[in-house]
């Protein structure tokens, strides 16, 4: 659930000394710091009506990282003290680590890189660090004490920034929307019910696999909005508004998962490749949709067999390469075809790694 917008003061309020810290352990200096901050809770005020409640922090240490590493690709002026021999992207990934507490895997979705090159930037951080280790458990050790959030300022130009965004988007709207509708009706009218590499319904060029970030809405199909969050899987369809399914829930509602090789796991194992299927009611036709887990290699891509007919689905995954993500039928499923898949013992799904090797198979959620 995204948070009410007057919810967003003390939040600010909560953490502004938190992220001024942080900011200054980054930047070096106290007014860039303090000046970082307060550029980012205005973006973050902007879109603060969006946010999904469980993922507010992570937008904002994201907003602030990628502000201080933009400018550090602009200066040119000298380096932090104590961390001088360090770049921007080391810095960021030990004052997460070691400062913020997060885990690998969530500074490589942050960074949007693997957790292989988190691993890599820590270490060679560690070895360029002035003093070693003890210097640098001093250096993130030290809390810095800002002054009162300026918040009426950083509101005022959140809102400003947020009707100038809604305005470009108006007329963005106005310029395609009208000889592109036609193209839109049939993306989901079965038109071309093949195309599920085609165009997405944001615009951007599709691939069978797409990355994004926690919490991005991505509209599958004409009125289902899908989201991902560390937790799991996200959606909202016109009946049912923000529905969630986590991992552990999906491992243990599952009625047959099973490995590419056709073996079932009467056990669930959130370690073992898994891939589930479900399908929501939308208008006369279904929306076909699931979580697939425990994978040691990236998607190449998702097939969903319905009674004979095979359709190539799109993945969703997060940055960094979890193991775990989201795929969906492009195309809606029918009653008639939906009753003859279940009939022949419901759509089966498969998982694909880039070399074309089946590394998880299931079948449908009822």
């Amino acid at each position: 659930m995204p948070y009410h917008h007057k919810d967003f003061a003390p939040y600010a309020q909560q953490h502004w000394p938190r992220l001024v810290t942080t900011a200054h352990l980054l930047c070096g200096d106290a007014r860039e710091a303090t000046k970082l901050v307060r550029n980012t809770l205005v973006g973050v005020c902007a879109r603060w009506r969006r946010m999904p409640r469980d993922d507010v922090d992570f937008y904002v240490r994201r907003s602030l990282v990628r502000a201080y590493l933009r400018g550090a690709r602009r200066a040119h002026g000298p380096s932090p003290e104590g961390l001088g021999a360090l770049s921007a992207r080391q810095r960021v990934v030990l004052v997460l680590l070691h400062r913020e507490g997060l885990r690998e895997a969530e500074v490589a979705q942050m960074l949007g890189c693997s957790v292989r090159a988190v691993k890599s930037l820590a270490r060679l951080g560690m070895l360029a660090c002035e003093g070693g280790p003890a210097r640098l458990r001093t250096l993130l050790a030290t809390d810095v004490l800002p002054g009162a959030v300026p918040l009426d300022a950083i509101e005022r130009r959140g809102r400003a920034l947020r009707r100038r965004r809604a305005g470009a988007v108006v007329v963005a709207c106005a310029l395609v929307l009208g000889p592109s509708a036609a193209l839109a009706a049939n993306q989901f009218g079965g038109a071309d019910s093949a195309s599920g590499a085609g165009a997405d319904a944001d615009g951007a060029a599709s691939s069978p696999v797409r990355i994004v970030t926690p919490g991005e809405r991505v509209e599958a199909v004409r009125g289902v909005r899908l989201w991902l969050t560390d937790k799991g899987k996200h959606w909202s369809t016109p009946l049912r508004a923000h529905q969630f399914l986590g991992l552990a829930e999906d491992i243990a509602e599952g009625t047959a998962d099973g490995t590419a090789d056709g073996t079932v796991n009467d056990t669930a194992d959130d370690k073992k490749p898994h891939v589930s299927a479900q399908f929501e009611p939308l208008g006369d036709n279904f929306f076909l949709s699931g979580l697939y887990h425990g994978l040691s290699t990236a998607p190449g891509r998702v097939e969903a067999s319905l009674g004979g007919t095979e359709v190539t689905g799109t993945v969703l995954t997060l940055a960094g390469s979890p193991g775990w993500g989201v795929w969906y039928a492009r195309a809606p499923l029918s009653s008639t075809a939906l009753k003859a898949s279940l009939g022949e013992g419901g759509p089966t799904v498969t998982v694909y790694d880039a070399a074309g090797k089946a590394v998880a198979r299931s079948d449908v959620r009822r």
